[in-house]
């Protein structure tokens, strides 16, 4: 590829996914880390990306920010319901789980609605109102303050509330995903409640879509191997997938049936 193919891709991708770290790219375009970075320097010049620590972004982007629960809830629903649906198929009736706020989770919660007897943790206000109240379905919700517009329960009661919990299953969302960062977060204040709910679990899953790969955000929840499986949509290329499963990841692409 010549250097100005390379640059072009280089914006198509960033383009994409609104931003994305060095050495996912240097992997996706194989070429070094020092390339991508001299190419990346020059499209910064140029006004076209900025330059973050470990990668780029879109000029309009930041890397701490996260979008409110209705944007949210707008993106990529279809990638959404195909990973929910995948994920519920592991889980089995008589069992406990916990369910991270976000989007994808509630689509999750949407998808267990033919279980019976389970009981749902979670601290996302948006999914303890859609299961309070489908027969068969307990649900323990996690007191604390609520971050408004985002529907997701913070702070100290939830931390010490989780430290005594234990389920199946964890499931959590995602606001990046790097091989080299881990899973990271925009908001630091959720990141505590994060790592507990995911050691709550026997069994801890990742999900998120294809847009979360080669990002990052401010704060880190841990690394990729702390999680058992990473479920993903099928819009997640399969030479990214490869560099995943390389590493040791184990990692699903719902195909969206």
């Amino acid at each position: 590829m010549l250097p100005e193919q390379r640059k072009r891709r280089l914006l198509e991708l960033l383009t994409e996914n609104g931003g994305a770290d060095v050495a996912y790219l240097a992997r996706l375009l194989d070429v070094s880390p020092a390339t991508i970075r001299r190419d990346l320097h020059l499209l910064e010049t140029q006004g076209h990306i900025k330059r973050t620590h470990g990668g780029a972004v879109l000029p309009h982007i930041s890397t701490a920010f996260e979008p409110l629960h209705s944007e949210k809830a707008g993106r990529q629903l279809e990638q959404k319901r195909a990973i929910a649906r995948v994920a519920a198929r592991s889980v089995s009736d008589g069992e406990v789980i916990v369910l991270d706020s976000g989007s994808t989770t509630l689509a999750l919660a949407r998808e267990l609605k033919g279980k019976r007897d389970i009981t749902v943790i979670t601290s996302d206000l948006k999914i303890a109102l859609e299961l309070c109240d489908t027969p068969g379905f307990g649900v323990i919700i996690l007191g604390g303050s609520v971050r408004p517009s985002i529907y997701s329960v913070i702070g100290h009661a939830v931390e010490e509330s989780l430290a005594n919990l234990n389920a199946n299953s964890s499931f959590i969302g995602a606001d990046a995903v790097s091989l080299e960062a881990g899973l990271t977060n925009a908001t630091l204040e959720e990141v505590p409640v994060k790592r507990l709910m995911r050691d709550c679990g026997q069994r801890a899953v990742l999900l998120a879509d294809h847009t979360k790969f080669g990002k990052r955000s401010l704060a880190k929840v841990g690394d990729l191997d702390d999680f058992d499986e990473i479920i993903t949509d099928a819009g997640l290329e399969p030479q990214v997938a490869r560099i995943y499963t390389d590493a040791g990841i184990k990692l699903t692409r719902a195909n969206g049936e």
